[in-house]
């Protein structure tokens, strides 16, 4: 009877049943306390900030070394975003260490030693450098241009020169030339992690000061400040460049042929103003990885509208950096670049020869285009503006001797040494004016 009513109450209350089944089931008892026990500790530890990292401690670090979700005080510290408009907002150089520049040098068929000779009168051991030999270009040059690369002894020691192993069509006019900048930007962002500017030359580029006048004169600058030549596109203009639709052929074509133009025209935008400008320019870094990184998806935006625009290297960076509040404010409308145009409608740089030179010097700007290949003018800049004698314009790292005509570069001192002249003097007056009132006046307006 007494096995009868038992039967009857588990079938009554079947809960009953199954907690008496587990509890007389002595395999459930301990991972079931230690489930319990663990459940208690992480609850604690949540409410305690037992595993909240300390200060000081190592860090993994995230995509560029930009964003960090560690806990802050307050909690927008859990949001990428919040990390990132503290980066953005910093005002000042985060670093009292002597900056560092990344520079881009591309060209196309028969440039590579052009490229070489730009690559050494720019060439300092604090730099990063990447080098991009287009598409149109043969095997045969872009493998010479890597093996001198390769091969020379400076190069191979400080091992800051990079040869781009993929090479893009490019066309002027078109994206491709955005493309292959984005990608040295992102080249250099993964394999050098110390470097402040970036700054874009062609093969067609040559400085008309020495890298200790540049670096010591960006010393005493935030490393806020973008060089970005820029102007709001009005009136006629955007109807010859917004409404136009292009296709870049170097996107989809191994060989490199002129822009094509389609028959339809795109309404202007309303939810972004468009700029225009110097397609040379000097990005810091924190923007540089804005673009790369873009974290609310407007440069990929940009990007995608940019793709069929005419001469969109030319607006690119000028629409992103003015359409973005952390960053319009470090705009200064200035290329660091000498050019000098034809007659109107001033559309191509005419190429500079002897007759420029000394417009070029009081220009004060620190890199002047186009020259031909070989044009007596650079041999005047070697010798009258960067005193080069041998592969490097020398700087304060140079020293070897320099008897009998010996190359000083071939010794190399402390990197963070510079060794001022004439052309930072000049430098700084271009500074000065560009962070005067009146153009500050200017940026982005």
């Amino acid at each position: 009877m007494k096995k009868l009513y038992r039967k009857l109450v588990l079938m009554r209350n079947p809960l009953t049943r199954l907690s008496s089944r587990v509890f007389n089931d002595r395999k459930w008892i301990i991972p079931f306390l230690a489930s319990l026990l663990v459940s208690i500790t992480l609850v604690f530890s949540a409410i305690f900030g037992v595993f909240d990292t300390p200060h000081g401690a190592d860090q993994l670090p995230m995509p560029f070394d930009v964003v960090s979700v560690a806990k802050t005080e307050d909690s927008s510290g859990y949001f990428v975003e919040s990390d990132l408009n503290k980066l953005f907002n910093t005002n000042g150089s985060s670093s009292i260490e002597a900056p560092r520049l990344a520079y881009l040098i591309s060209g196309t068929k028969g440039d590579s030693n052009r490229m070489m000779r730009t690559l050494q009168a720019v060439f300092h051991p604090r730099n990063q450098y990447v080098l991009h030999l287009d598409l149109e270009a043969p095997p045969r040059e872009r493998l010479e241009l890597a093996n001198a690369v390769k091969n020379d002894p400076t190069f191979a020691e400080v091992k800051n020169v990079r040869v781009m192993a993929q090479s893009n069509l490019v066309t002027y006019k078109g994206p491709t030339m955005i493309a292959s900048t984005l990608q040295a930007i992102a080249i250099l962002l993964k394999e050098s992690l110390e470097w402040d500017w970036f700054l874009n030359l062609s093969a067609s580029d040559y400085p008309l000061v020495t890298q200790d006048d540049l670096l010591h004169v960006f010393s005493n600058l935030s490393r806020n400040l973008n060089f970005i030549e820029h102007t709001q596109i009005t009136g006629w203009k955007l109807n010859q460049r917004a409404r136009p639709i292009i296709v870049d052929p170097g996107l989809y074509l191994s060989k490199k042929s002129d822009i094509a133009w389609t028959t339809q025209r795109r309404s202007l935008p309303t939810s972004f103003k468009l700029y225009t400008g110097s397609a040379w320019v000097a990005l810091t870094r924190t923007f540089a990885e804005y673009c790369i990184w873009g974290w609310d998806n407007f440069p990929r935006t940009m990007l995608m509208y940019y793709t069929n625009f005419i001469s969109s290297p030319e607006g690119y960076f000028h629409t992103v950096i003015c359409n973005t509040n952390e960053f319009r404010s470090t705009a200064l409308s200035h290329d660091l670049h000498y050019i000098a145009w034809d007659t109107p409608p001033k559309q191509h740089p005419i190429s500079l020869s002897m007759k420029d030179f000394d417009k070029m010097v009081k220009s004060n700007a620190p890199f002047a285009r186009k020259f031909h290949k070989n044009d007596p003018v650079l041999d005047k800049i070697d010798k009258e503006l960067l005193a080069r004698t041998g592969r490097f314009a020398p700087g304060a790292w140079c020293i070897g001797s320099s008897e009998g005509r010996a190359d000083p570069c071939t010794v190399r001192g402390y990197d963070s040494v510079f060794r001022p002249g004439p052309g930072a003097e000049r430098l700084q007056r271009l500074v000065n004016t560009l962070l005067s009132e009146e153009f500050r006046k200017k940026r982005c307006s």
